[in-house]
């Protein structure tokens, strides 16, 4: 940057733009971290307004892809983050890194700094970094003949969806709260897909850039590896960036991220959120599995989180409907939300406590989404469809609107004769218990419902 300065002062290609009293001083540092593990990964993790790579910034991307790990790192350990810092923000503590460069980028260069004002317009700006790209080989932009760029800025902006296979023919759903990113060299400017999945970065290029996401945010992360997060490296382009997911791990990862996404971020009818991001926590890891299972659509262990280091939640089977396996993220979620509201309570909880509220919630929240949703199968004696009982009023259990699988058979059922308990009042009575019949007996107890004289004839259908 200092040698382009130079080169415009002694050339006329500044034109009327002077370049007295331009001073080319450090506005950002280039840095290259490199945590040792997970825990130091999530220090970097806790300030979402660092924009971290995991690749150099000062490379061309000329292949799109996923993720990438620095072959010279063991596979468990954490491949380094590069990141252009601004100078009067505090560098992360606790974690090594290494200064690559001191930099200069005019479009951080406040007009305060300098004597001459004019250093702010774009025109000087645009000539600035043109000469600097051009003499280190890099320039690739619309240049006029002159030296002159054009004027002409762009957005970086987009829509992301995913297809809906749950009806027939399926249909597009927008993929809400994505962040994706756009980089050109050092500089990088964020959008978040709005609830019809468009977003709008929060600043212009002048020169194409490259695109990316990560299917994470502050409080979770999806990952296809044990350390692997799942993200795209996008096109190097000008211009939108569209993405329309029918097929594949990105159509897999999409899903699973709504679903995530609907229990941190959006209405959950007053119920508990997950385990939450912070000092003290780690960001909530879910593993999803591009394969089949034939014992479990997933599973969660709450162990599996400690210090980061393993994904709390497993998704299996990325070819079901899409309500299912919004459920199935629905479902696990549930159960880490459980273990972080009443840990010891959820860790001595029966099978039948434990399973029969995550199949309740997860029929609540997805039917948000999906409303004709009939929930997750039964399968006695575990998991029992009691908490939908409990709040719907439908007439008999086996009504057509909730069609029931037991164990993959049919059953003769009585009338479901208890209604009008909400979801967070069956939350509320779920503290403090872990059998069947202390959780029975809470509700009642809690509660003025004018069915609570069903809930043990209730209780006694499903046990």
């Amino acid at each position: 940057m200092k040698r382009a300065l130079d080169n415009l002062k002694k050339s006329q290609a500044s034109g009327r733009i002077s370049a007295d009293g331009v001073e080319i001083t450090t506005t950002h540092l280039y840095l290259k971290f490199k945590p040792k593990n997970e825990a130091e990964m999530a220090i970097l993790k806790r300030d979402s307004t660092l924009a971290m790579y995991d690749y150099p910034l000062d490379y061309e991307i000329v292949e799109a892809g996923t993720y990438y790990h620095d072959p010279s790192l063991a596979i468990g350990v954490p491949t380094y983050q590069y990141l252009s810092l601004p100078i009067d923000n505090p560098i992360p503590k606790g974690i090594e890194y290494e200064l690559l460069a001191e930099l200069f980028i005019p479009d951080e260069y406040k007009d305060s700094e300098s004597s001459n004002n004019r250093i702010a317009s774009d025109e000087f700006i645009d000539l600035l970094v043109n000469e600097a790209l051009r003499i280190t080989g890099n320039l690739k932009t619309n240049s006029t003949p002159n030296g002159r760029v054009q004027s002409r800025s762009w957005r970086p902006a987009g829509r992301i969806r995913v297809s809906d296979n749950t009806v027939s023919p399926a249909i597009w759903r927008a993929v809400e709260g994505v962040e994706v990113k756009a980089r050109r060299w050092f500089t990088t400017h964020k959008g978040i897909t709005n609830a019809l999945g468009y977003y709008s970065g929060d600043g212009t290029f002048k020169n194409d850039a490259n695109y990316s996401l990560d299917w994470e945010r502050y409080q979770f992360a999806l990952r296809e590896g044990w350390l692997n997060g799942a993200n795209i490296n996008g096109p190097n382009r000008e211009g939108n960036w569209d993405l329309d997911f029918s097929s594949g791990k990105d159509m897999f990862h999409a899903r699973v991220f709504m679903a995530a996404y609907h229990y941190y971020y959006k209405d959950i009818k007053g119920l508990r959120r997950p385990p939450e991001n912070g000092i003290l926590n780690t960001q909530m890891h879910i593993r999803c599995y591009n394969e089949a299972n034939s014992e479990s659509n997933g599973n969660h262990a709450p162990g599996r989180r400690f210090l980061g280091l393993g994904n709390a939640i497993k998704i299996y089977n990325p070819n079901r409907p899409m309500d299912e396996i919004y459920g199935t993220t629905i479902h696990e979620l549930v159960h880490a939300s459980h273990w972080n509201m009443a840990t010891s309570d959820y860790n001595n909880a029966t099978d039948i406590v434990a399973e029969s509220w995550a199949r309740g919630v997860q029929w609540e929240l997805t039917r948000m989404v999906w409303n004709n949703y009939p929930g997750g199968p039964t399968f006695l004696p575990n998991y029992t469809q009691v908490v939908v009982d409990m709040i719907d009023e439908r007439a008999p259990l086996n009504a057509i609107n909730f069609p029931l699988n037991i164990n993959n058979g049919s059953e003769n059922l009585t009338q479901d004769d208890v209604s009008g308990y909400t979801i967070r009042q069956i939350e509320d009575a779920l503290i403090g218990q872990r059998t069947w019949n202390e959780w029975r007996d809470n509700i009642k107890n809690s509660y003025n419902n004018a069915t609570e004289n069903n809930i043990d004839a209730l209780f006694a259908h499903w046990n």
